[in-house]
C-alpha cells in the first residue's frame, strides 16, 4: 500500500511538471496578442486562483476555506515567494541573461532541494541518486543549448536573479511538503494562488491595461493557461507532495517539465531541436528514471581494498581512450560538451571502481 501511495505521488507530480511544461505555449500566444510578461504572470495565477475557489465553494461550501494558521503561512510563503517572487526573478533574469543560461541556472533547483531535504527531512542520496542528479543537470544544458554556448551572455545580476529562480523552485517543494501535513491540499492552492496573484499585481498593475480582458485571443489563452498549467498543475504538484514522498526525488521527477517544454515548442510553436537537444532529453529522462529505482542495501558488506569487482586499471584504460575520443567530439560539438561527456564518464567509472565490495553470502533459512 505504501509502495503504491509513493507511486501515486510521484506520479501526481510528474503530471504537475508536464502541465507547467505546456505553460510556455500559453504564455507565447497572449504574449503575441501584446501581453507584458508581468501580465501574462498575473493573469495566469488570478485564472489559475477563480476555478479552484468555484470548486472548493462547491465541493465543501464556506467551509471548505478554512484553514489552519500553519496552513495559512505557507501559502502566504508559496504564493508570495515560490510563485510571484520567483516569476519575477526568472522573467528579468531572462532579459538580462538569456532564456538558455536562465533556464540550465533555474534548474539547478534538485541540487538545492537535495541540500534543503538533508536540512530539513534528513534525507540521504545515495550514489547512484547522486549521479542522477548530475545527469539531470547535464541534460539540461544539452537540451537548452543544444551544444551551442555562443549565445551566453553574462551578467551579475542576471546570474543572480537566475539562482535565485532555482531555490525559490527547490524551495517550492520544501514548503510544500511542510505545508500539506494537515491541511486539504485544494484550500492550501487556492490560497497560495490568492497570494501569488496580489504579489504579481503589485507589479503587473492590470488596471492599466484593461483592454487586455476584452481581447478574445488574449482571454481564451489565458483561461486554457489558467486552468491547466495553474490550477490543475498545482492541485496535483501538492496532493503529490501530501503522500509523504521524497522532496529531493520530487523535484528530479518535476523536471520532466523541461522536456515537455521542448517537446511543445517543437510540434506546437515549430522550434527546432538538433541532435544534442535530442541526447538532452534522454540524458534528462533517464536521470528521473534513475533517481526513483530503489535498489536495496547490501545486509552485510565488507570492504577490503584489495578486492575488486573491476581491476582500477580500467579507469585509467577509459580515460586514456577518452582523450582519443574527445579529438572527435570537439570537431563537431566544441569543448564543452566535451568536458561534459568526460565527467559523465568519470563518474559512471569512479562509482563502480572506487572501492571494492565482497558481499558475503548468507544462506537463507
Amino acid at each position: 500500500m505504501e509502495k503504491w501511495n509513493n507511486l501515486k505521488g510521484y506520479l501526481f507530480v510528474g503530471i504537475a511538471g508536464s502541465l507547467w511544461g505546456i505553460g510556455g505555449f500559453f504564455v507565447t500566444k497572449m504574449s503575441e496578442s501584446g501581453a507584458s510578461s508581468l501580465m501574462t504572470a498575473f493573469t495566469g495565477h488570478l485564472l489559475a486562483f477563480i476555478p479552484l475557489l468555484l470548486l472548493l465553494i462547491v465541493k465543501k461550501g464556506v467551509a471548505g476555506l478554512k484553514i489552519s494558521k500553519k496552513g495559512l503561512l505557507f501559502s502566504i510563503l508559496l504564493g508570495v515567494l515560490c510563485k510571484g517572487i520567483f516569476k519575477l526573478c526568472l522573467d528579468t533574469s531572462m532579459t538580462m541573461v538569456g532564456v538558455a543560461t536562465t533556464t540550465i541556472l533555474m534548474y539547478l533547483a534538485p541540487v538545492w532541494t537535495s541540500i534543503m531535504a538533508m536540512i530539513f527531512f534528513k534525507e540521504k542520496l545515495r550514489g547512484y541518486q547522486k549521479f542522477a542528479l548530475v545527469l539531470n543537470l547535464v541534460g539540461c544544458v544539452l537540451m537548452v543549448t543544444g551544444g551551442n554556448f555562443a549565445e551566453f551572455n553574462i551578467s551579475g545580476l542576471g546570474l543572480f536573479l537566475g539562482l535565485m529562480a532555482g531555490i525559490l523552485y527547490a524551495l517550492s517543494t520544501i514548503l510544500g511538503k511542510l505545508g500539506t501535513s494537515g491541511d486539504d491540499p485544494l484550500a492550501m492552492a487556492c490560497y497560495m494562488l490568492m497570494f501569488s496573484s496580489i504579489t504579481t499585481a503589485i507589479f503587473a498593475r492590470p488596471w492599466e491595461h484593461l483592454d487586455l480582458f476584452t481581447n478574445r485571443p488574449f482571454m481564451l489563452w489565458a483561461v486554457l493557461g489558467g486552468v491547466l498549467s495553474g490550477s490543475v498543475a498545482n492541485l496535483f504538484f501538492l496532493n503529490g507532495l501530501a503522500t509523504g514522498i521524497d522532496a529531493s526525488k520530487a523535484t528530479i521527477v518535476t523536471s520532466v517539465e523541461v522536456v515537455i517544454a521542448t517537446v511543445a515548442g517543437v510540434f506546437l510553436l515549430n522550434e527546432k531541436v538538433n541532435l544534442v537537444g535530442y541526447i538532452g532529453i534522454v540524458v534528462m529522462l533517464s536521470s528521473i528514471v534513475i533517481m526513483n529505482i530503489n535498489l536495496k542495501k547490501s545486509k552485510e558488506v565488507i570492504e577490503d581494498p584489495s578486492v575488486f569487482l573491476v581491476p582500477r586499471c580500467l579507469l585509467k584504460y577509459t580515460v586514456s581512450k577518452y582523450i582519443i575520443w574527445c579529438n572527435s567530439l570537439n570537431k563537431h560539438f566544441g569543448p564543452f560538451f566535451c568536458i561534459i561527456f568526460g565527467l559523465l564518464i568519470y563518474l559512471g567509472v569512479r562509482q563502480t571502481l572506487n572501492k571494492g565490495l565482497k558481499i558475503k553470502e548468507q544462506k537463507l533459512i
